[in-house]
C-alpha cells in the first residue's frame, strides 16, 4: 500500500497549492538558472512551516549550508530528504533569493496533523487493542508515513501469522487522517469473504456429505486457522468412516478472486489413502506369495481400518508369526502422499515339532505304559501347507496317522479358490466298563450255570455287578478326504468323504450278555442269548437309533459330509469378536458302500462381542445336533468334560442341543492370561431307547427317547505357552449334578 502525502492532506493541499505553484513560476525558475551559471555561496538556510517537528531535526537532514557553494540539484535533492522523513505531507519549493554577498535558501514544509486518536474499522477476528499494540504510530505524535508503513507490515505480518496470509496485498486496505481532528481511521480488511466451498481430489465420501461438517462456510471471512481445523475435522470424520485421510490441500482458488467485492471460492482438494505397493519384511521361512495370498489390500485400494484389520486378522489366523504389524510409508512419488506403501513386517515362529515320549496313565480306562513318537509342520518349506505323522503305542491305546493340508491348491486365482486336505489313520483303544444287571437273576439247577443279563447303563430297580466289568475293544482304520471352495473371504463349502473299516468288540464274562432284539447289519442274529459275543451295539441298551452290531465282526462304515462355513472371528484361537456359522450335513449308506443307513445333521453357532469398558468378551455358542436312521456306537454324537466341563462322563446321543454362556477377561496387558465365567446346558436323547434311570437324579425316564438335561457353572483360567506353540492351555473347574470337576483342554472350549 503506497501512502501520498496528498492523499493525507487533500484539505491543506487544496489552499496552498495555487499560491505555491504561482510563488515557483515567480521565484525559482528564473533564479535558479541564473545563479546556477555564477554558483554563489550559500549564506543562509532556514525552514518555515514546521509546529511541532524541530527545526534542528529538519535542518539536520539538509545538504544545503551556509557558506557552500550553491548548487540548484543539491536543492532538489533535499525536498526529497524532507519528503523521506515523513512528518510532512506536502513540501513546497523552496525560496531561493539573492541577498548580499550570496543566496538565501528558505525551506518551506506542511506538517501531518498531530494524531488525537485511532480507530480501525473492519477488524472483526482481531481486537483493535491487539492491532494498537502492534503499532509504533500513537496518540500525541505528528502522523509519520514512514512509522506507518512500518506499522502496515507489522498488522499484515501478524494476521499472516495467524492464518489469514496469501490473500489480499494489504490488510490495511484505506486509511483516512481528518486534519481538523487528528483522528487516524484505518479500514482493515482481515481476508475475502467466502463465496462457495469446493470440494475436489479423490474424496470418495460424497462433498454433499462433507460441507456441512466443515468450520469454513459462505459469507465467513477465510483464514489458514480454519483450513488447518478443517483438516482435522476430515481426519477425524474419514476415521469414524473406517478411511484414512491421505493428502489435504486447501485455501482461496486463485482464479475466483473478486477483488471489487472482496470474495473468492475455498477449495479444498481431498484424497484419501491409496495403496500404492505392498511389501513384506521380516519373513526367512515363509515365502513372499503365501503371505500376500492371505491379503486382500493389493496396489489402487482404498485404504480401510477394516480392510487392515482384515488382513491382519488373516496373517494371524494363519499360526506362522508371533507378531504381525503393518506401518504405511510414504509413497514413490512425494508430489502423492496419498499413495502409499503398506509394509506388513512379520516375526516368525516355530511351525514344526517333533515329539517322542514315554508315560504312564492308571486306573481302570487309563492308557497304561505308553510311547508316542511324532511330527509336524503346519508351513512345510515355507508353503503353508501342513502335514503330520503320529504314532502312539500302549497297554490300552494304539492311534496312528498321517495327514497333509493344503489351504490353497495351485498358484492361479481360480484354482486358489480350493483347498484339499486328507488323512489315513488308525486307532485301537480298550476301555472297561461297569456292568448293571438288567432283571434279577434265574434260580438255576445245582450244577448249572443260568445267563444273566446286563447293561452298560443303569437302568430301573438295577444293581451293579461287584467284581464284573466289561471289555469294549474297538479297531477303527480309514481314510478321509476334503475338498473345499471359497466363495469369499469368509465362507466357504465342503464335500468331504471318510471310508473306515470298524471292529467293536464289547463283551462281559460267562454268564453273563448283553441282550437285544434288534437286526444285525440287515441280517437277524439267531444267537441273541450267547452268554459272550452276539448282536450288541457295545452299549448294552435296546435303542431302534443305534445300530447292532456283532461282537467282533469287522464291517465298514462309508460317510460322504456336506459342509458350509462362515467365519468372521478376528482370531482363530483367541476371538473377541465376529461370529461363526457352520452347517454339516453327513449321510451313510450302502449305496456308499457303508453297512448303515442313516444321516446326521449339525448347526454350530458362535459369537463373540467385545466389552469395550473392561477389555474382556462376551462369548455365545449354540450347537444343534439331530440324526435319521440306525447309527453305529462310534459315530454316536459326544458330550466330554470338554463341553459339559461339571461332569466326568461321556454322554452319548443321537439328537442333543447344547449351549454356552462364556465371559472372558484378560488379567494382563499382553492378554495371555484371562479369567473365565461360563455356563454349560447339554439336553440330550437317544432316539428310542428303552427307559433307563438318570444316574445322576435317580429319576426313571418315563418312556423310551426321553430328553435328559445336563447342565453345570464354574470358572476357568487360560494362559499362554508360546515356548510349545500352544495358543491356550484352559483350567475349568464347574459345578455339575453330582459335584464339583476340574476339566483341562488345550484352546478354547469354542
Amino acid at each position: 500500500m503506497t501512502f501520498s502525502p496528498r492523499r493525507v492532506h487533500r484539505a491543506a493541499i487544496r489552499y496552498t497549492s495555487l499560491a505555491l505553484v504561482i510563488f515557483s513560476l515567480l521565484t525559482v525558475v528564473t533564479p535558479l538558472r541564473t545563479l546556477a551559471a555564477s554558483a554563489p555561496k550559500i549564506v543562509s538556510v532556514d525552514v518555515t512551516g514546521n509546529v511541532h517537528v524541530p527545526t534542528d531535526a529538519i535542518l539536520g537532514v539538509l545538504e544545503a549550508k551556509r557558506g557552500e557553494t550553491y548548487n540548484p540539484k543539491l536543492v532538489q535533492d533535499d525536498l526529497a530528504r524532507l519528503n523521506a522523513l515523513g512528518y510532512f505531507g506536502d513540501v513546497a519549493p523552496p525560496l531561493v533569493r539573492q541577498r548580499p554577498g550570496g543566496i538565501a535558501i528558505t525551506y518551506r514544509v506542511i506538517e501531518n496533523p498531530v494524531i488525537t486518536k485511532i480507530l480501525f474499522n473492519g477488524n472483526g477476528h482481531v481486537p483493535s487493542d491487539t492491532l494498537l499494540a502492534l503499532m509504533d504510530t500513537s496518540v500525541g505524535q505528528v502522523f509519520n508515513t514512514n512509522t506507518f508503513k512500518q506499522d502496515v507490515l507489522k498488522i499484515n505480518s501478524y494476521y499472516e501469522k495467524i492464518g489469514y496470509g496469501g490473500q489480499v496485498a494489504s490488510h490495511v486496505k484505506d486509511l483516512n487522517l481528518d486534519p481538523q481532528t487528528g483522528t487516524l481511521t484505518l479500514q482493515i480488511l482481515e481476508g475475502l469473504t467466502v463465496r462457495n466451498v469446493i470440494i475436489g481430489g479423490d474424496p470418495v465420501i460424497p462433498a454433499a456429505a462433507l460441507i456441512p461438517k466443515l468450520g469454513v462456510k459462505a459469507g465467513q471471512i477465510y483464514s489458514d486457522e480454519l483450513r488447518d481445523k478443517d483438516a482435522d475435522t476430515l481426519r477425524d470424520l474419514y476415521d469414524k468412516a473406517g478411511l484414512t485421510l491421505g493428502n489435504f490441500i486447501g485455501g482461496i482458488d486463485p482464479s475466483s478472486i473478486d477483488l471489487k467485492n472482496d470474495t473468492a471460492d475455498v477449495k479444498y482438494d481431498v484424497y484419501v489413502a491409496r495403496v500404492a505397493a505392498v511389501q513384506i519384511t521380516g519373513n526367512t521361512k515363509t515365502k513372499d506369495q503365501v503371505i500376500r495370498r492371505e491379503l486382500r489390500l493389493r496396489p489402487g485400494m482404498i485404504v480401510t481400518q477394516a480392510a487392515l484389520r482384515r488382513d491382519y486378522d488373516r496373517l494371524n489366523n494363519t499360526g506362522f508369526f508371533s507378531k504381525v504389524d503393518v506401518n504405511p510409508k510414504p509413497g514413490p512419488d512425494p508430489k502423492h502422499p496419498e499413495d502409499v506403501v503398506l509394509d506388513w513386517n512379520v516375526t516368525e515362529q516355530k511351525t514344526a515339532s517333533a515329539q517322542i515320549g514315554f508315560g504312564y496313565s492308571g486306573g481302570l480306562n487309563g492308557e497304561g505304559l505308553y510311547g508316542t513318537l511324532g511330527y509336524q509342520d503346519n508351513n512345510l518349506h515355507g508353503t503353508g501347507n501342513g502335514t503330520q505323522v503320529q504314532f502312539q503305542k500302549g497297554a490300552n491305546v494304539g492311534t496312528g496317522n498321517i495327514s497333509l493340508t493344503i489351504p490353497y491348491v495351485g498358484n492361479t486365482p481360480k484354482s486358489q479358490k480350493y483347498s484339499f486336505s486328507a488323512q489315513i489313520f488308525t486307532n485301537n483303544t480298550k476301555y472297561y466298563y461297569p456292568a448293571y444287571l438288567t432283571g434279577t437273576p434265574v434260580t438255576s439247577p445245582i450244577g448249572t450255570t443260568q445267563p444273566i443279563p446286563v447293561t452298560l447303563y443303569s437302568s430301573n430297580a438295577s444293581s451293579q455287578v461287584a467284581g464284573i466289568d466289561a471289555t469294549s475293544i474297538a479297531k477303527a482304520t480309514g481314510i478321509t478326504a476334503t475338498l473345499g471352495r471359497r466363495l469369499n473371504d469368509i465362507t466357504s463349502i465342503s464335500l468331504g468323504a471318510t471310508a473306515e473299516r470298524i471292529v467293536d468288540d464289547t463283551t462281559v464274562p460267562s454268564p453273563y450278555f448283553f441282550p437285544t432284539t434288534q437286526t444285525v447289519l440287515n441280517t437277524t442274529s439267531t444267537n441273541l442269548l450267547s452268554t459272550v459275543g452276539g448282536a450288541s451295539n457295545g452299549l448294552g441298551i435296546t435303542a431302534t437309533s443305534i445300530a447292532n452290531i456283532n461282537t467282533g465282526t469287522p464291517y465298514s462304515l462309508t460317510q460322504a459330509t456336506i459342509g458350509a462355513l462362515s467365519d468372521t472371528r478376528d482370531d482363530y484361537f483367541n476371538p473377541s469378536r465376529g461370529t461363526k456359522a457352520q452347517f454339516t450335513e453327513t449321510i451313510s449308506a450302502p449305496a456308499l458302500g457303508s453297512s448303515f443307513q442313516f444321516s446326521q445333521t449339525q448347526l454350530d453357532l458362535s459369537k463373540f462381542v467385545p466389552v469395550r469398558r473392561s477389555g474382556g468378551v462376551f462369548a455365545a455358542h449354540i450347537l444343534a445336533e439331530t440324526s435319521t436312521g440306525a447309527i453305529p456306537p462310534s459315530s454316536l454324537f459326544t458330550f466330554s468334560d470338554q463341553q459339559v466341563r461339571g461332569y466326568d462322563s461321556i454322554f452319548y446321543a443321537t439328537d442333543a442341543y447344547f449351549g454356552q454362556l462364556e465371559y472372558r477377561q484378560p488379567v494382563t496387558p499382553d492378554r495371555k492370561l484371562t479369567l473365565a465365567f461360563f455356563v454349560d446346558q447339554l439336553d440330550y436323547r437317544i432316539r428310542g431307547a428303552d427307559p433307563i434311570l438318570d444316574p445322576y437324579t435317580n429319576r426313571a425316564l418315563s418312556y423310551p427317547g426321553d430328553w435328559s438335561l445336563r447342565g453345570d457353572y464354574g470358572f476357568g483360567i487360560r494362559f499362554d505357552v508360546p515356548q510349545l506353540g500352544l495358543h491356550t492351555v484352559r483350567i475349568d473347574i464347574a459345578k455339575g449334578a453330582n459335584g464339583t470337576h476340574t476339566s483341562f483342554g488345550i484352546g478354547q472350549s469354542f
